[in-house]
């Protein structure tokens, strides 16, 4: 049997299970090796990504967020091109000053030149970081285990997130450790979206992120 013909039975299965048994879906049900992800970030330039170029650079592989000098009363988000059903997103970030997030299945709002967007989020830093969280909408929705967080954390330095959605549920771990699972129970909710990046209001903020990696789940043919 195909490597292709396995993955979509697997998915279809943890699909089928995750509704009889209403259950949390994991990556552990959708695990795919480094071979299966796409770069969403060449390591170079912000080619493919759109946002506020008083606020966003590439430096040595990195994608830098800065508020300085000047600060900012908004946040502001570098949004990639794309729009993104299931997948498994990887990426490393590292935080010096302020709070951050990563936005994914989310829609951009106002302008295409306020760089903008509301949706999920995986908040970074403020001490919520590991927390699954609605930008401009509900707020928190799964706070982060903090034991976990506490645990695997490592403070102005590189940390790894992996963010998982499969229909309407969704996981961030951080490090490889689970810090937060999440059911949709609204029936209306978006079922795709954009990948950003925030950078939040006020002045002194910087965050690096580097090594942003998707890999989209294909359904099973007839799900």
């Amino acid at each position: 049997m195909s490597t292709g013909i396995l993955q979509q039975l697997s998915y279809s299965l943890a699909i089928a299970l995750t509704t009889i048994l209403n259950v949390p879906l994991t990556a552990e049900n959708a695990n795919p090796d480094g071979n299966d992800f796409q770069a969403l970030f060449d390591g170079e330039t912000l080619a493919g990504w759109r946002g506020d170029p008083n606020h966003w650079k590439v430096v040595d592989g990195a994608i830098i967020g800065t508020t300085k000098p000047a600060g900012r009363k908004t946040n502001t988000f570098l949004i990639a091109d794309g729009d993104f059903k299931d997948f498994v997103l990887r990426l490393k970030f590292k935080l010096t000053n302020g709070a951050s997030g990563i936005q994914f299945r989310s829609v951009p709002i106002g302008s295409p030149q306020d760089f903008l967007v509301t949706g999920y989020q995986a908040d970074i830093g403020g001490g919520d970081t590991g927390t699954f969280y609605e930008e401009k909408g509900r707020g928190t929705l799964v706070p982060a285990d903090q034991a976990v967080v506490k645990t695997v954390n490592r403070p102005n330095d590189w940390n790894t997130y992996t963010i998982t959605m499969i229909g309407k549920t969704g996981e961030i771990k951080l490090n490889g450790q689970v810090t937060a699972r999440y059911i949709e129970s609204r029936e209306q909710a978006p079922t795709s979206g954009v990948i950003a990046l925030q950078l939040q209001a006020g002045s002194g903020m910087e965050i690096a992120f580097k090594d942003i990696k998707i890999h989209e789940l294909k359904p099973a043919r007839g799900n």
